[in-house]
């Protein structure tokens, strides 16, 4: 479940007519967080 702070961001960007794949943007940054904190299995980013 993505966080409120993301949920925020990307309607935001959707207020601003920004295009579908940079609101899905801030969904995937959010993901590479997680991944460099090491709440995934992926060794690094890439394997993300």
């Amino acid at each position: 479940m993505p966080e409120q702070e993301t949920l925020e961001r990307a309607h935001e960007d959707e207020r601003e007519g920004k295009s579908p794949s940079t609101q899905a943007g801030e969904f995937v940054r959010e993901e590479m967080h997680h991944v460099r904190e090491g709440k995934h299995g992926a060794r690094s980013p890439q394997q993300a």
